[in-house]
């Protein structure tokens, strides 16, 4: 079985060229458009519905709420920023994440995307808290919902690489490296 570590540091590919471009036309078939003054302040917004007064967590969401993100994470809608930006969540893209992926872009994406999370523990699955600028499925540049901010998945994936050490197998969590005697 190949690990995600390998997947990514894999060179890029005529194959993996052409399949990014597929990719980015799937990007494009949403067709609910959300409009956000920046996606900072949508997920504000989106953490300030979740919490009651107090900060504790809300069991029921307005049902609008509900509808946008079911949308956005089955690819149906993307979020559309002042400069005309258009946002996908990586689910979008990557149905599941259990199964393999016939396009070789979307392999290293979901291997970039594993990376991101276990560098960032504790974190839901990365596959839908991360967006993507639809038009280009930049990896250098995504904004994370559970980390509230712009990533880059390729410096994530180098760090993830350089301190959580090997992954053990498979889709395994890697687990921090402990220097020795401590």
């Amino acid at each position: 079985m190949t690990t995600p570590d390998a997947v990514w540091k894999a060179p890029v590919t005529a194959a993996e060229q052409s399949d990014r471009l597929k990719a980015q036309s799937m990007a494009a078939l949403p067709v609910r458009d959300i409009r956000a003054e920046s996606m900072e302040s949508y997920w504000r917004d989106w953490e300030a519905l979740r919490t009651d007064p107090n900060g504790e967590l809300l069991n029921v969401f307005p049902s609008v709420l509900l509808d946008e993100i079911g949308w956005l994470q089955r690819g149906e809608a993307y979020l559309r920023l002042p400069d005309g930006s258009r946002w996908v969540l990586a689910s979008g893209r990557i149905p599941r994440e259990d199964t393999a992926h016939d396009n070789a872009f979307l392999r290293r994406l979901h291997a970039l995307l594993l990376e991101h999370q276990a560098l960032r523990r504790p974190h839901q699955s990365a596959r839908t808290t991360v967006l993507l600028e639809a038009d280009t499925l930049d990896i250098r540049r995504v904004f994370c919902t559970d980390c509230r901010a712009w990533c880059d998945l390729q410096v994530d994936a180098e760090e993830a690489d350089r301190t959580l050490g090997p992954w053990p197998g498979g889709d395994e969590w890697r687990r921090p490296v402990r220097p020795q005697g401590a």
